[in-house]
């Protein structure tokens, strides 16, 4: 089997959604308990990238969840825990402020640690697959935007703006934010949602925020609204609040501008829980969230193709599926199955 690759920029890039220099990865999954079984083999797949290469693919520092006792993310974490055997702590607000003297937790706030959290390192994971795809014999074509593809469930033909016409047997598309662009005929109800991210070098305690120090931490401010915060990993500490931005078009996204009031709510927000981190950020990137109404993935054949299969794990919380999700789809278009369960990531749900 002879396979072709398509990036319309040089991976790995900051267009898309796949960068940060570190990237969160947990186990007790908030988000629903039938992601635990993807994220297990996740974790297998980045570990054995790591022994096979000697870099730095992940790492175990621990996830904090803080949020009001009874929230419902908190309640997430602990039922994933319960069906899957889990390692997690909970935590006082007392509890938290003893071991994390940089935390401050609201009296009426609760954490649970989960143990296995930690962090991916996306441009290294990228780079990695990359050169071993090109080991294995894969064709990689960069800078290359797919302009058209036709299919008639035997043949699939691709167009590239460049005026090249590749054809195959099957066809995978991943292509996140630029999904829409590439299927007008099913019409997705997606929602790009612009992404900042601010990194912050504090002026006090700057070794405590080290990730031998503090494990990732997310903070749930509002009901149903969080800040997450990951330690200094050599490039300052990574804070954002998640899902706080506005629908956008991909291709106008204006990378760097970024309003200052944006960096002001977040510093608002982490002033009363993270003292030290009231500084002007550093530096800030902007990325994008592909959002399905119920924030659960996408991994189905095309409703009309059988050959066609698209990918899109995604909602703000799909990077650390990447392995899983590559081995779904290698037996997905080699075999038309898989032995996870992909129920909830069904096309169907949507239309």
């Amino acid at each position: 089997m002879s396979v072709i690759g398509f990036d319309m920029y040089n991976p790995p890039h900051t267009m898309g959604s796949s960068h940060g220099k570190a990237r969160i990865i947990r186990k007790s999954y908030s988000e629903g308990s039938h992601f635990v079984p993807l994220l297990n083999r996740s974790y297998e797949l980045f570990f054995e990238l790591q022994n096979q290469t000697n870099l730095e693919i992940i790492q175990i520092i621990g996830g904090l969840m803080i949020a009001k006792k009874g929230a419902n993310s908190l309640e997430g974490i602990k039922h994933s825990s319960e069906v899957h055997n889990c390692e997690i702590e909970i935590l006082t607000s007392n509890d938290i402020k003893s071991r994390w003297e940089i935390f401050n937790p609201e009296e009426e706030m609760e954490g649970v640690l989960d143990l296995m959290g930690g962090a991916v390192f996306p441009e290294n994971v990228i780079n990695t697959n990359l050169n071993f795809s090109k080991e294995y014999g894969a064709e990689l074509h960069f800078n290359t935007k797919i302009s058209k593809w036709i299919s008639d469930d035997n043949y699939v033909t691709l167009k590239t703006e460049t005026g090249d016409t590749y054809y195959g047997d099957k066809l995978i598309i991943c292509s996140g934010a630029w999904l829409p662009n590439l299927l007008k005929d099913i019409n997705l109800p997606l929602f790009i949602e612009r992404q900042i991210l601010f990194w912050f070098d504090p002026i006090n305690n700057a070794e405590k925020f080290l990730p031998q120090n503090s494990p990732n931490h997310s903070w749930e401010y509002e009901d149903g609204k969080m800040i997450y915060i990951q330690p200094n990993f050599g490039d300052g500490i990574k804070a954002a609040i998640h899902h706080d931005g506005y629908e956008v078009d991909p291709d106008k996204l204006d990378r760097n501008k970024i309003n200052l009031n944006e960096e002001k709510k977040l510093r608002t927000i982490m002033k009363s829980y993270i003292p030290d981190l009231d500084v002007d950020s550093v530096r800030s990137a902007v990325c994008m969230y592909t959002n399905t109404p119920d924030r659960e993935f996408i991994i189905d054949f095309h409703p009309e193709y059988k050959n066609v299969l698209i990918l899109s794990p995604c909602s703000g919380h799909g990077f650390k599926f990447s392995p899983v999700i590559g081995e779904i789809a290698f037996n997905l278009i080699n075999n038309g199955k898989s032995k996870f369960s992909i129920n909830s990531f069904t096309i169907e749900r949507l239309l």
